[in-house]
């Protein structure tokens, strides 16, 4: 064997190591980007089905529309009328402090806030929020309530309705 040719086989099979490791680095990344992407369209449509499921609460319990608020971060009492009897403010109450529970357990650190709107009180802002690690900027424009802005890091759904 020719002296200039011997290692060529060592340098081919290093190279082939090395577009391997290129390639399975590739599909390690996609494989990583889609997961996040597959929990984070999961948090939103979460997101999706706990609005409407207090929007349908409140459209059940109009007379205790006005009870249906709620602040960041706040976490409201909790109220047991499946035992005792209670009254249309008492039952939105107790609706608005199991919804807020299942905000902060179904959503990655999941808050959210219910708003009356200035020039309409039956209307109600639905506003919540969860960290993403994936967060994009958005920018609420609702007319009647300031709804404060998604904070770095987050994602925000907001839904105005009039149930």
């Amino acid at each position: 064997m020719n002296v200039l040719h011997r290692g060529w086989v060592m340098w081919d099979a290093l190279l082939a190591l090395c577009v391997l490791g290129v390639g399975l680095w590739g599909a390690f990344r996609s494989a990583t980007q889609a997961l996040q992407e597959q929990r984070e369209s999961s948090a939103w449509a979460q997101a999706v089905h706990l609005s409407d499921d207090l929007i349908a609460r409140m459209a059940i319990n109009r007379e205790g529309l006005s009870a249906y608020q709620l602040a960041l971060g706040e976490t409201p009492a909790s109220l047991d009328c499946s035992s005792t009897a209670c009254t249309a403010t008492q039952w939105a109450q107790a609706d608005v402090a199991r919804w807020k529970r299942r905000v902060q357990s179904e959503l990655p650190q999941g808050d959210a806030q219910v708003l009356p709107a200035s020039s309409d009180p039956m209307q109600r802002l639905v506003w919540l929020t969860w960290t993403a690690s994936t967060a994009s900027a958005w920018i609420p424009a609702p007319t009647q309530v300031q709804v404060p802005a998604c904070a770095t890091g987050k994602r925000c759904h907001a839904l105005w309705v009039l149930p």
